[in-house]
């Protein structure tokens, strides 16, 4: 079967080649019958568009480069199934890369993406600099990162973390515990520190700061979460303990020591994770989280593709009460 060209899809359709070539490369500009005739005619002839020969004429594409750091915790995956979603309704491919926490890599895997002539990257790492960010030749859309000149969409974490604690004070815990696995001030994931402090500085209050929580899978992260839960169940017997949690995937690996050290959860223990991811939702106890809308954030970096401003999107937070809180 002969390749279809553009001529045939212009003859089946009954308008010019240049209107077809305007279909595909501004379609704003014709009238939405004559967009329903060559689309109609481009399904009949089973018409396939060479992206390569698209991307050569116009120097444009329709290839979007995503960069995480990895793709362990929930938040990740679910924003990237976000992102595929909201990408294909605007007829963008993604090129999704990890940069497994590696600047070195990420900045070979930012080249081999604008090799792709990529209409812009979305990057969620805190690898490179905000200098690094600015001289790439590429629009940039970060999530969770602050400062520079390029788009930005972080979650409003402050208001998250007081939201968590004043939910555990109403709730009448005695103790407060923040558990995290790193503790970084230029991150925007530590206002939610603060803003869980800012609530309860006053009252009986202690964080815990483990790097070996970083993946919360692997066994290392199961060892140091289960001396965590006894080291805090024992220190603190009798009380009720509040615990608010960096992310969803802590959370739930906190709920699971709990779990195994028969600690009832919520009433000798409440528990509050971050993100609203579905690790919250599959946990044996749906775990109440603060929710940073993950759709949004994933709507509003494809948007920012089309209109490219280099400005900060805030998203709002908000509380999600489960099964782990009362």
């Amino acid at each position: 079967m002969s390749k279809v060209k553009i001529t045939d899809i212009a003859e089946r359709s009954g308008v010019s080649m240049t209107t077809v070539s305007r279909y595909f490369n501004h379609p704003e500009l014709i009238s939405q019958t004559t967009q329903d005739k060559i689309k109609t005619a481009i399904k009949e002839l089973n018409y396939q568009q060479d992206n390569l020969a698209r991307i050569l004429v116009t120097g444009e594409s329709n290839l979007v480069g995503v960069i995480f750091p990895h793709l362990h915790l929930s938040f990740y995956t679910e924003l990237l199934n976000q992102l595929i979603k909201y990408g294909k309704e605007k007829g963008y491919n993604l090129i999704v890369y990890t940069s497994n926490d590696s600047r070195e890599e990420e900045l070979q895997l930012i080249q081999n993406l604008i090799s792709y002539r990529i209409k812009g990257l979305i990057l969620l790492s805190h690898l490179l600099s905000a200098q690094d960010i600015e001289n790439l030749p590429v629009p940039v859309i970060s999530i969770e990162r602050v400062g520079g000149n390029f788009k930005q969409i972080n979650n409003d974490n402050f208001t998250g973390g007081k939201l968590a604690a004043n939910l555990l004070i109403r709730n009448n815990c005695e103790v407060f515990i923040h558990i995290n696995n790193d503790f970084r001030e230029d991150w925007p994931s530590f206002k939610r520190i603060l803003g869980f402090e800012y609530e309860v500085k006053d009252l009986c209050y202690e964080r815990f700061i483990e790097n070996d929580l970083t993946d919360p899978y692997l066994p290392k992260a199961t060892e140091a979460m289960n001396k965590l839960v006894q080291h805090i169940t024992t220190k603190y017997t009798g009380k009720k303990i509040g615990v608010f949690c960096s992310n969803d995937d802590i959370a739930s690996l906190f709920e699971r020591q709990c779990l195994k050290n028969n600690i009832d959860i919520p009433n000798t223990i409440e528990l509050i994770g971050y993100d609203n991811s579905p690790a919250s939702n599959y946990a044996v106890h749906p775990i109440t989280s603060i929710d940073q809308n993950i759709s949004l954030m994933a709507q509003i970096a494809i948007q920012s593709l089309e209109n490219y401003i280099p400005y900060e999107s805030m998203v709002p937070a908000s509380l999600i009460e489960k099964e782990t809180t009362c």
